[in-house]
């Protein structure tokens, strides 16, 4: 549950930071953006006939378990976030980055996301160059902090602990 939890918190808190934008979207009038969690569902393509921009995508990209590596044992989880506007003027591309700047002051200055995952390591941003016009993309990718499961170890056996420490009086 730990990265479907990440993902849905982190929606949310994106969410939240774009809830007052209105954007141009592809053959309709100004609307916020929406934020889907891993993926945009076919029924989504479906029903919108093509038309889901603005949006930003929160999935999550992969899982790294360090164990005992530099005597640290930690988990991390990635996070990519791609944003897309739809502008068939040329200055489409201030709209993406006006966007992802909202989103990553929230990040930031919200390092902690449902009270378990800590935004770690270096956080990166990106736009492409040769934008697919009147589509403009950026990306993000963030590393959070997860719980990583403690490792069980063998059951407790008190004969067989028991007779080592008779052993031991007996040679003392």
């Amino acid at each position: 549950m730990t990265p479907v939890e990440l993902v849905l918190s982190l929606k949310q808190e994106i969410e939240d930071a774009v809830k007052d934008y209105r954007l141009l979207a592809e053959n309709q009038e100004d609307r916020g953006i929406t934020v889907y969690a891993q993926h945009i569902r076919d029924e989504i393509f479906d029903d919108r006939e093509g038309r889901y921009y603005p949006l930003i995508i929160v999935s999550l990209q992969e899982e790294r378990d360090n164990i005992g590596e530099s005597g640290r044992e930690a988990s991390m989880a990635t996070v990519g976030l791609t944003f897309g506007v739809f502008a068939e003027d040329k200055d489409g591309w201030m709209d993406l980055l006006n966007i992802m700047e909202t989103v990553r002051q929230r990040i930031l200055t919200n390092r902690t996301v449902a009270n378990r995952h800590r935004l770690v390591e270096a956080v990166e941003w990106k736009a492409i160059e040769a934008q697919p016009y009147p589509f403009w993309f950026g990306y993000g990718t963030l590393k959070y902090s997860i719980a990583q499961p403690q490792e069980m170890l063998p059951a407790f056996d008190e004969d067989i602990i028991g007779d080592a420490v008779d052993t031991e009086k007996n040679f003392l």
